[in-house]
């Protein structure tokens, strides 16, 4: 399986996997390093079989002060031969192995300095004493001195680059972790904002239509209440909410009717006396939707349009909150607070327009048409100047 990130293993181990392709054909790898997680050395062998390389875990035996000799040792390589080397190695399937077993093998010994320890890792890698590893033409000349040193500050400087690249990915993406986190708390937080907004607002549906309700029962001298799950019903309206009342007439005359023999004068409305679908048909009547409106309306009148619907929007959200549908409640409705008299000088401004408006446009902005006295004032002037006069 292909690994996601260099840094999702051991950095060691990840290095030991690509000594083969920094230095093609070598037959085998040793390391020896200080794992942290164990808190001892570990050792692992990267071996070729066939034309495949296998990795496995082996532990170190007959240690003596030799080991502790090279990983004390800060040259960053040199090299060995076997009888520089005092141990052997076993696998863990009890084959021992030797190091260094080929007489005519020269060993790169590449030192990291560990972190946890102060001390050192080893990379033992295994070479021919030809050049046939770096693609050189005359592969029977052995390496010379001059040969082994640049390609033992090569096999180092490129270990240390892979090691500080590895960093550097681990530290970037620790970075976009915590990014990735805080966006996830700052989407949970909306979340948790958007449920909690959502529930006030069922809750104001739920208080609007239970107002609603008790003038309903005063006018008819009745008592009118809801169910249960006449409640849940109403919490899922998501219409306009000036045809809720009109809703919940038909829903109470409907309720009366089918509890016409009640003698305790109490009609109680489930949920099944509410026709909310008829908000849908309502709409399909009505040719000039929102969206509709923005189309045929000529630019001239977006303004016009933009406040009127500002307006609206506020009353809606006043009668939610059961508050008074006054000037200065509507302006402190508004997305920027402005003041009552910048509305009326607006409405004075527009009012030509809005007359237009909502004689092109008679299912709209219910609720400020019949409930906000600023507008009403423009669509019935005169009776404006009379109440003045009087």
């Amino acid at each position: 399986m292909k690994r996601s990130f260099s840094f999702t293993e051991k950095p060691i181990l990840f290095i030991l996997r690509e000594l083969p392709f920094i230095i093609p054909g070598i037959d085998k790898v040793i390391t020896i390093y200080f794992d942290p997680d164990l808190n001892n050395i570990s050792s692992c062998a990267l071996q070729r079989v066939s034309q495949e390389y296998i990795l496995e875990e082996i532990r170190v035996n007959d240690v003596n002060p030799q080991l502790q000799k090279f990983r004390n040792d800060s040259s960053p390589f040199s090299w060995v031969q076997r009888n520089d080397i005092p141990f052997e190695i076993k696998s863990n399937q009890k084959v021992q192995i030797s190091i260094f077993n080929e007489l005519d093998n020269n060993i790169l010994l590449i030192r990291i300095k560990n972190a946890f320890d102060s001390l050192h890792d080893l990379f033992f890698i295994y070479l021919n004493q030809n050049l046939s590893n770096f693609g050189i033409v005359n592969s029977s000349k052995p390496l010379s001195t001059e040969s082994k040193s640049v390609i033992g500050h090569l096999v180092f400087n490129t270990i240390q680059a892979f090691l500080a690249n590895s960093r550097e990915d681990k530290e970037l993406f620790s970075v976009l972790q915590d990014n990735n986190n805080m966006v996830i708390q700052q989407m949970n937080k909306f979340k948790s904002e958007l449920l909690t907004a959502r529930e006030r607002f069922r809750n104001g549906i739920v208080h609007l239509c239970r107002m609603y309700l008790n003038e309903l029962s005063m006018e008819h001298h009745k008592t009118y209440r809801f169910s249960d799950d006449a409640i849940d019903k109403l919490k899922e309206f998501n219409g306009d909410l000036g045809f809720l009342k009109p809703i919940l007439e038909k829903a109470a005359r409907f309720a009366e009717s089918m509890q016409y023999e009640n003698d305790k004068n109490i009609i109680e409305i489930f949920d099944y006396h509410l026709i909310l679908n008829e908000v849908k048909e309502i709409i399909k009547q009505q040719p000039n939707t929102l969206k509709d409106e923005t189309i045929e309306i000529p630019i001239r009148y977006n303004k016009t349009l933009l406040l009127l619907n500002k307006l609206e929007t506020a009353a809606n959200n006043l009668k939610v909150k059961n508050k008074l549908l006054t000037s200065a409640n509507v302006a402190n409705e508004f997305p920027s607070p402005v003041s009552p008299s910048a509305i009326t000088d607006a409405l004075k401004k527009h009012r030509p327009k809005i007359l237009h408006l909502f004689k092109e446009f008679p299912g709209r902005w219910v609720v400020i048409r019949n409930e906000f006295r600023p507008v009403q004032n423009i669509l019935n002037p005169k009776q404006e100047r009379q109440k003045n006069t009087a």
